[in-house]
């Protein structure tokens, strides 16, 4: 871990995140019609705040992602494959997530599932645009 460039950890998860948050919205609109009409959600009617955290924690994942590619370079050697594999992974570790809010009942699967399919195309996408930039 020594070897991470954490300021291009940064950067480059910031730029990520930035492509996550623009697929991720792109991805909601089309499949999580049914997500937003559940009652007590804010993505019908989203609030600064609302739409001010998810940005934050977008960006957090974004560099989270860039973290974890960092972390496997060294494994599966830089380029493609691995950010493919660091977002797959990331993917799981989300999608199991929310399949346990499923289990607890608080979401149908029929608003989830979509969503989950729909994002692992997007995160491979936001995962490649910051490890393009990424070096140590």
């Amino acid at each position: 871990m020594s070897n991470l460039n954490w300021s291009r950890v940064l950067g480059c998860g910031l730029l990520s995140g930035i492509v996550w948050i623009l697929l991720g919205s792109a991805v909601t609109a089309l499949l999580g019609r049914d997500f937003a009409a559940l009652p007590n959600n804010h993505l019908g009617k989203p609030t600064p705040g609302f739409i001010l955290f998810n940005v934050a924690l977008d960006l957090m994942e974004g560099i989270s992602l860039i973290w974890l590619y960092a972390v496997l370079r060294p494994l599966y050697g830089p380029g493609v494959r691995t950010a493919v594999v660091a977002a797959f992974a990331w993917w799981i570790i989300v999608s199991l997530g929310d399949a346990t809010w499923c289990s607890f009942g608080l979401f149908p699967p029929h608003t989830v599932v979509p969503l989950m399919i729909g994002t692992l195309p997007a995160l491979v996408l936001a995962t490649l645009a910051g490890a393009k930039f990424y070096k140590e």
